[in-house]
C-alpha cells in the first residue's frame, strides 16, 4: 500500500523542514575548535532515578537501541546505577554473539554454501532490536565504527561469512573490557588482517622487491588509538612555537610501524605456506619469525622496539605504546560520547571522560558508565548545537523496539527478512552491519555541517550521509518496513517483524488523536516533540479521519510521520 496523498502532503512539509536544517556540509581533521562561544553555567545535578518516564526514555535512547514500554518502567524503579550495573555483567545480563547463531543453522541443516551475508546482517539487526544485553550491543556497534572491517572488502563473501561474524563477536567481547586487550585482538583478527593487509606480511628483502606493508600500520594509528595530532585531555590540539598542531607521527614512523606488523599469517600455515589465502580461517594470526623484520623500529615518541625476530613481543610492546599513548583517552573517548550522547561534547566532559579512562586504565565499561552518567549526557541540554544524528539502522531497530515488533523465524532457526533492500540495507539507509564503504566508517568524526559565509560549523558526523536523496530512500525504506507489517502477532513467517500498534489504534478508533500523538512523545521524543510538530500530527490525523482513512491507517501514517521528523532525526 502507498502513501494516502494527506499523509504524503504532511511528510513533504516536514522533509522541506528538516532538509533546511540540514544545510550542506564538509569534513575537517579536527584540529580545529568550534566556533567560540559563552560557556553555559555549571549544569545541576541529577538524580539516580529518572524522575518521568520521559527522563528515563531519553537515557535508554542514549544507551540503547530504542525505548521500549516495559524499560522505561524498569528503568524508574530501579535507576541508571542499577541498570548499568546489570547491562556490565556478564552473568546478569550475558552476551549476544552472531557466530554461534549461524553455526547452529548449519546444524539444523542449511548448507554453509547457502548462507549469505544477509543472514549475519539480519540476525544481528533483530538481536539489536530485541536482546537484553542492549548496551553491549550498542558498545559493539560503537566500535565496529571505530575498529572499521568492511564485508565490501572480502575474497568470498559466503566463505568468509564467520570471519565477519567472529570479528563483531570479537568487539562485542571486548565491549566492557581493556581497551589493550581490544586493540591486541583487533590487530591480530584474520578479518582486520585481511581488511587492512597486514595478513603474510613480510620484511623487506630488496631482492625480490619486497617491502612491509605500511596500511594496518597507519591505520592503528591514525584510527584505531591516537590520531594526527597531539592532544590536550579535552581533545583540544597541541600547538608548536608557530601555532600549529604537533603531528603524532611521520612517514618513518609509519615504516617502523609496518615493520612491526610483520611475520602474521592466517593460523596454522607453515612457513611454506605463509601468507597464502585462506578465506574459511577466523582463528587469531600466528607469528612466523622467519618472516618477522628481526632489526629495532623506532615508533612515536622516540620509543624503541627491539625484540628480534620475535614478532608476538614485537607486537605487544607496539600495542603497548599505542595504549599507552596520551591521546588515546580523549581520541576514543571523543567518539564515543559522539556515538551515544552529542556530537560536539565540551571539552570539560571529554576530559572527565579521558580521566576515567586513565584512572581505570582504558577499562571500557567505566568509560561507557562515564559518558552516560556524565551531567552534560543526563541533564537536558539549552545548547542548540546539543546532540546527535539518529543512526539509520538505529531508527529501524527503535521502531521495532518501541511497538513491540514479533518475527517468527522458520524452521531452519534462520533470521531472513524478505522485505525491500532486506539483504542490504546500505542501498536505502546508507549504512548496513559491518559494511561500511572505506576503513573511514560511514561517516568522519571530524564531518561539520557548513555555517555562514563559509565558516565551518558544529560537527554533526551521521549528517555526511544525509542528502535529499537518501532522506527520501530512507523515508521509502521505512515504508517498506512498517505499513504492511503491523497489527495481531504472526503465526507464521513474515517478510517484516510485525509492529503491535493496537494502542494506537484503539486511540484513533476513540478519535483521541492528541491521545496517539502522546504515546509516541514518550517513545520515540522521550517528552521533547514540539507543540507545532503535535500540532500537525494531530491535524494530519484528523483530516484522515475525515477522508475516512482507517484506525490502523492512522496509527500506520502516524508512525511513519514520526520518522520523517526533524526531531526524530537529531537525538537530543
Amino acid at each position: 500500500m502507498t502513501y494516502t496523498r494527506s499523509f504524503r502532503a504532511f511528510v513533504l512539509a516536514f522533509l522541506a523542514t528538516a532538509l533546511a536544517a540540514c544545510g550542506g556540509g564538509g569534513s575537517g581533521d579536527g584540529n580545529t575548535a568550534p566556533p567560540p562561544n559563552t560557556p553555559p553555567p555549571p549544569p545541576p545535578a541529577f538524580s539516580n532515578i529518572p524522575q518521568s518516564d520521559a527522563e528515563a526514555s531519553r537515557f535508554l535512547t542514549q544507551a540503547t537501541f530504542g525505548p521500549t514500554a516495559a524499560e522505561i518502567a524498569r528503568l524508574r524503579q530501579i535507576g541508571y546505577s542499577r541498570w548499568l550495573d546489570e547491562q556490565l555483567n556478564e552473568s546478569t545480563t550475558p552476551p549476544t554473539f552472531v557466530l554461534p547463531h549461524l553455526q547452529k543453522l548449519v546444524a539444523n541443516g542449511v548448507l554453509p554454501e547457502d548462507l549469505r551475508p544477509a543472514n549475519r546482517r539480519n540476525y544481528w539487526l533483530w538481536q539489536a532490536a530485541t536482546a537484553k544485553d542492549q548496551l553491549r550491543m550498542r558498545m559493539g556497534f560503537a566500535l565496529s565504527e571505530i575498529f572499521v572491517v568492511s564485508d565490501r572488502e572480502v575474497a568470498d563473501e559466503v566463505r568468509t561469512l564467520n570471519r565477519i561474524a567472529d570479528y563483531q563477536d570479537t568487539l562485542s567481547r571486548g565491549a566492557f573490557g581493556s581497551y589493550r586487550e581490544l586493540l591486541d585482538r583487533v590487530s591480530r583478527h584474520p578479518a582486520m588482517g585481511y581488511y587492512l593487509s597486514h595478513v603474510g606480511n613480510r620484511k623487506a628483502d630488496p631482492t625480490k622487491n619486497v617491502t612491509p606493508d605500511e596500511n594496518y600500520g597507519r591505520e592503528v594509528m591514525q584510527l584505531f588509538s591516537i590520531g594526527l595530532v597531539q592532544r590536550n585531555k579535552d581533545f583540544s590540539p597541541m600547538l608548536d612555537g608557530s601555532g600549529q598542531p604537533v603531528p603524532t607521527y611521520d612517514e618513518q614512523i609509519v615504516s617502523a610501524m609496518a615493520r612491526v606488523f610483520t611475520g602474521w599469517t592466517y593460523a596454522g600455515q607453515t612457513d611454506a605456506q605463509f601468507g597464502r589465502g585462506n578465506n574459511d580461517s577466523y582463528a587469531p594470526m600466528e607469528c612466523h619469525p622467519a618472516f618477522h623484520d628481526d632489526q629495532p623500529k623506532q615508533i612515536f615518541r622516540s620509543i624503541v622496539i627491539s625484540e628480534g625476530n620475535n614478532c608476538t613481543a614485537t607486537l605487544g610492546k607496539a600495542l603497548d605504546a599505542l595504549a599507552g599513548h596520551p591521546n588515546v583517552a580523549p581520541f576514543i573517548s571523543r567518539q564515543l560520547i559522539q556515538r551515544f550522547v552529542t556530537s560536539n561534547p565540551s571539552p570539560a566532559y571529554i576530559e572527565r571522560v579521558a580521566n576515567t579512562w586513565l584512572s581505570s586504565n582504558g577499562n571500557l565499561g567505566q568509560v561507557i558508565r562515564a559518558v552516560l552518567l556524565d551531567v552534560e549526557a543526563r541533564v537536558p541540554p539549552t545548547q542548540a548545537g546539543f546532540g546527535k544524528g539518529r543512526e539509520p539502522l538505529i531508527k529501524i531497530a527503535t521502531i521495532w523496539r518501541a511497538f513491540g515488533a514479533r518475527y517468527v523465524p522458520p524452521a531452519d532457526g534462520s533470521i531472513r527478512f524478505t522485505f525491500s533492500n532486506a539483504g542490504d540495507l546500505s542501498a536505502s539507509l546508507s549504512q548496513e552491519s559491518q559494511r561500511a564503504p572505506s576503513v573511514f566508517n560511514f561517516f568522519d568524526p571530524d564531518y561539520r555541517l557548513a555555517a555562514a559565509d563559509g565558516v565551518q560549523g558544529i560537527f554533526a558526523p551521521e549528517f555526511q550521509i544525509l542528502s535529499e536523496a537518501t532522506y527520501v530512500s530512507a523515508l521509502n525504506q521505512h515504508e517498506a518496513v512498517i505499513w504492511n507489517y503491523t497489527g495481531a502477532a504472526p503465526t507464521a513467517t513474515t517478510p517484516a517483524p510485525v509492529l503491535d500498534i493496537g494502542e494506537l489504534v484503539a486511540l484513533a478508533e476513540a478519535r483521541n488523536h492528541a491521545g496517539m500523538v502522546e504515546k509516541i512523545n514518550v517513545l520515540l521524543f522521550y517528552g521533547t516533540l514540539s507543540s507545532a510538530s503535535s500540532q500537525r500530527m494531530v491535524t494530519m490525523l484528523d483530516q484522515l479521519a475525515a477522508a475516512n482513512e482507517s484506525a490502523s491507517a492512522r496509527a500506520r501514517s502516524l508512525v511513519l510521520l514520526a520518522l520523517a521528523t526533524p526531531e526524530f532525526a537529531v537525538q537530543r
